[in-house]
Order: C-alpha cells, then sequence, then structure tokens
C-alpha cells in the first residue's frame, strides 16, 4: 500500500505507510494484519473553528503527534477489526507528512 489515512475504531485519525502482512505458511497468500510504519496521528489546529476556515476558504491548519509515543518503535501490527475505514490523503496533507519523516531522519543521523 501506500501513506494513507487511517481511521481506528478508538476515532484516531492516523497518517502512515500502510501494509498489509500476508500468511507465507500456507500454500495461498492470506492477510493477517496490518503494518503501521511511522504512524502520526493527525488533530486539526482549533484555533481557527473549522466553520469559519471554510466560510473563508481557507485550508485546515493540521498538527502530528506520534501515534504511540510510549515506545521507540516505528511499525506496529494492527488487526483488521481496529480499522474503521482507510482513505487516501490530501496531497498537501501527504506531501507535510512526507517532509516531517524527511526532517525526523535528519535529526536521528545528526544526533
Amino acid at each position: 500500500m501506500a501513506v494513507s489515512i487511517v481511521t481506528l475504531k478508538t476515532g484516531d485519525r492516523v497518517i502512515t505507510e500502510l501494509k498489509e502482512v500476508f500468511d507465507n505458511e500456507s500454500g495461498e497468500q492470506r492477510g493477517v494484519c496490518l503494518l503501521m510504519e511511522e504512524p502520526y496521528i493527525l488533530s486539526l489546529d482549533s484555533s481557527t473553528p473549522q466553520y469559519l476556515t471554510e466560510q473563508l476558504g481557507s485550508e485546515y491548519k493540521v498538527r502530528f503527534s506520534k501515534w504511540n509515543p510510549y515506545s521507540p518503535d516505528t511499525m506496529f501490527k494492527i488487526p483488521y477489526d481496529c480499522v474503521m475505514t482507510i482513505s487516501t490523503p490530501d496531497e498537501g496533507l501527504q506531501k507535510a507528512y512526507e517532509s516531517k519523516l524527511e526532517q525526523k531522519k535528519e535529526i536521528e543521523s545528526n544526533g
């Protein structure tokens, strides 16, 4: 798969590199679960009300927060039944996410 927005049953909206994990033991490929790489929770910056932003035709301000800040892991397997929807991010949002990952790599390589 590719960069996707995953809405979890918890209500979290997560932007992530989404992949599917398959069972290779059997002769046929059967999906086992989903794999989220570098997941970040998406939340709207609430300084400007949503209705006002829509009226003015301005862009939404989105905040990225690490999905599981309690773990140094960057890859997480989640069962299918935890997911409500999977969608494609807006082009600008995807670029912002990819930029965030690039900044993170630069910080890690310099540190």
